[in-house]
């Protein structure tokens, strides 16, 4: 039997002899590892997955780990364990003049009893969902255990990362007992537990017919409560105190596991009804006595075996990080899969219909939807009810249908029937192709027109009432025109017709307003499809104009004066507004609320200041855009280039050139000299504004002044050349 004072450690593994025979050892390995088949794989398998369809739950998938840890020690590194003992039987054989030599004899360890359990990251459900196994490991062969993780899609994609390279993510723990025995010593230890309570009562009456009656009670109550425990060990020659250690512990263990089974329960008090004098007693003695007493006594001498517990624990070897017999690292895709579940033969359309509309509030009796699949009625999800078919009565309801899909076609069919009440005709719906998993028939396709018509934003301090001019028409419906009015008080109106088809154009409307002070105001026609229509405020629009001076404000316009108008005739409303233009602000944007956006027209008049001192009057124009430009813009132009290549700058220090533009019919008058020199000698362009396309000709005057202190004078000269070439010898 295995001594567990007959130990050393050899490569990392525990070694224990035997009571009685010197060739046999028992060995315990350091900790747990990944279980090797016996074709030398691992037993080990990692799936993550991603389902086809999104869950309630939101999760996209997961993934499931399965694998066996073993409680063992390798071949390889059992061969040299063995080789290190055979040694050590040849030199005790020796000594004791054994021939032949023993082989060495490793003796199998007898569990009985264990438990195993994981340390993983996540297993509150973060990454971890459950993890599966029994509790407690094979306790023979191998002893191994089986673990199955159920992966979030976090841990997943966590465990596939960290179970790769150095290092560990996931430690076992195993706790385990077996046969073994002890060197020669003896132990005595024990305890003891009582409880002792008595209870003494003594209840004297005495009636008295001519005296006052007397009443005695005595109580005395004792309760002891007492607890014992010793350890006493003879150690014998037994010196080294680590075996004492263990030897204390295993006995300290058997001790507090035999306390907690005999654990006595405290004695409970006689209880208050049991206290009272009885009726028609007038003398009463209670004398009561309970005791309870546990112990137990534990002997071990060397004669007898023991249970030895041992608690091996540590982190599992990465699959990365551990080699096959041959010494190759083993790889993680030859025991991962990844695995997508949307297999097309489990495909299948989910179609859930409902009816989205006031089954209260409309003369809808019923909506009858029917949905066919490749020709054939779609299964109906929901027990008892008919294949391809469902009859909604209120927006609460849902039908429920499923098919497998072919051929990997998600389309089906749906026509639907509108039963109304009070109505003999009914509306049947052309059949509709789709592939919605959700199919709602609204209110716009049960064939009622529903709006609801209520005052917005308006101002009824300013408005007296509101008259609404409301229609539709479209094919196959007879044209539907109501006119009603609004008011403080009537402030609703309701429109609700059976047009026996879908609600498929846009309504239309137009709104009168009578103002308190006399006027009446009309707006613009307009259109919509809302069921919710709000009639707001009489200014139902608004008119943005952008004025833009694109004139030379630098160095000819000095300010523009404008005048703005805006004239709505027909609804006798009118906005007018005056600004200024000048080379600090070019533009200027007006806003203001309008009746209807086509109902009037924008006008604009005014002056140009220019800095000469002239001005110019700007008549009134209707704008054509919303956006004006002032000065009108001018399309002609003269432009003259002036060429400075042929002037010998070491004979000519300066040359002046004076241009002159006249059109006295429309009040031009442009005068510009530039100076050229070598230093500036670059040629320069001349521009003006031409009012009168056939008055193209100006005038110059070009003045050279020489390096001999001379000066030669070209000009005054006219011309209509669109270029001048400088040559102080032309």
């Amino acid at each position: 039997m295995l001594q567990i004072d007959k130990v050393q450690r050899i490569e990392g593994v525990t070694v224990f002899g035997d009571s009685d025979r010197f060739d046999t050892f028992y060995m315990v390995p350091e900790r747990a590892t990944m279980r090797r088949t016996a074709e030398g794989t691992l037993s080990f398998s990692f799936f993550k997955y991603r389902f086809p369809v999104d869950r309630p739950d939101g999760k996209k998938g997961g993934g499931f780990c399965l694998f066996d840890v073993a409680f063992v020690v390798p071949p390889e590194t059992e061969n040299k364990v063995v080789d290190t003992l055979q040694s050590q039987v040849r030199q005790e054989a020796n000594r004791r003049s054994i021939s032949p030599v023993p082989d060495v004899r490793i003796g199998t360890i007898t569990y009985t009893k264990g438990t195993t359990s994981l340390i993983i990251a996540g297993s509150d459900g973060t990454f971890v969902e459950k993890i599966h196994n029994a509790g407690k490991p094979s306790l023979y062969g191998e002893n191994t255990s089986t673990f199955g993780l159920e992966l979030t899609p976090e841990g997943a994609t966590f465990f596939e990362q960290a179970m790769q390279g150095q290092g560990a993510s996931v430690a076992v723990e195993y706790d385990l007992w077996f046969h073994a025995k002890l060197p020669p010593v003896t132990i005595r230890a024990g305890f003891r537990a009582s409880e002792f309570y008595r209870f003494y009562q003594e209840i004297d009456t005495d009636w008295n017919l001519w005296s006052e009656d007397s009443y005695r009670e005595t109580v005395r109550e004792q309760m002891i409560s007492s607890e014992s425990m010793y350890f006493d060990p003879d150690w014998g020659a037994l010196t080294d105190e680590d075996i004492r250690g263990q030897i204390r512990d295993w006995a300290m263990r058997t001790l507090e596991d035999s306390i907690e089974r005999r654990m006595i329960e405290a004695i409970a008090p006689v209880p208050d009804d049991e206290r009272k004098k009885p009726d028609g007693i007038e003398d009463v003695t209670r004398d009561i006595t309970k005791t309870k007493i546990s112990s137990f006594r534990l002997h071990y001498t060397e004669s007898l075996p023991v249970e030895w517990n041992i608690a091996p624990n540590g982190p599992l070897p990465n699959i990365t990080a551990m080699k096959d017999p041959d010494g190759n690292p083993y790889k993680w895709e030859d025991y991962a899969r990844v695995i997508d579940l949307d297999d097309p033969f489990f495909r299948q359309i989910r179609v859930n219909v409902m009816a989205n509309a006031s089954f209260d509030a409309l003369p809808i009796h019923s909506v009858e939807v029917m949905l066919r699949y490749h020709g054939r009625p779609m299964p109906n999800m929901i027990e008892g009810e008919p294949e391809g078919e469902v009859v909604l009565k209120s927006p609460d309801e849902l039908g429920k249908f499923a098919s497998f899909v072919d051929n990997d076609d998600w389309t089906y069919e749906y026509s639907y029937q509108v039963n109304y009440t009070g109505e003999s005709r009914t509306f049947q719906s052309e059949v509709i192709k789709t592939d919605e998993g959700n199919l709602t028939i609204g209110v716009d396709d049960v064939g009622i027109l529903n709006v609801e018509v209520a005052a917005g934003d308006l101002n009824w301090n300013d408005v007296e009432r509101a008259l609404v001019t409301f229609s539709y028409e479209d094919r196959g419906v007879d044209r539907i025109e109501r006119q009603f009015q609004l008011s403080a008080n009537e402030p609703v109106h309701s429109i609700q017709e059976v047009i026996f088809q879908p609600m498929r154009k846009n309504y239309e409307y137009q709104v009168k307003y009578f103002m308190k002070d006399g006027r009446e105001l009309l707006g613009d026609t307009k259109e919509g499809r809302a069921q919710n229509l709000f009639i707001n405020d009489v200014f139902g629009a608004r008119k943005d104009v952008g004025v833009r001076g694109v004139g030379d404000f630098a160095t000819r316009i000095q300010t523009i004066f404008l005048d703005l108008a805006y004239d709505d005739e027909k609804n006798d409303y009118h906005v007018t507004k005056s600004i200024a233009l000048d080379q600090n602000t070019t533009f200027f944007d007006w806003s203001f609320p309008v009746i209807a956006e086509t109902g009037g027209v924008v006008t604009y008049s005014g002056n140009v200041a220019y800095k000469d001192g002239t001005s110019e009057e700007i008549e009134k124009t209707v704008a054509e855009t919303n956006t004006i430009l002032v000065p009108a813009p001018v399309e002609d132009f003269l432009e003259v280039m002036i060429i400075t290549d042929l002037i010998d700058w070491n004979t000519v220090r300066l040359a002046r050139v004076s241009l002159s533009y006249q059109d006295q019919d429309n009040g031009i008058s442009e005068r510009k000299d530039f100076v050229f020199s070598a230093q500036r000698n670059a040629s320069e362009t001349w521009k003006v504004e031409l009012k009168d396309r056939e008055q193209a000709s100006y005038s110059y005057t070009v003045t050279f002044f020489m390096a001999d202190g001379t000066r030669t004078t070209v000009g005054p000269t006219t011309t209509s050349e669109l270029t001048l070439i400088l040559d102080p010898f032309q």
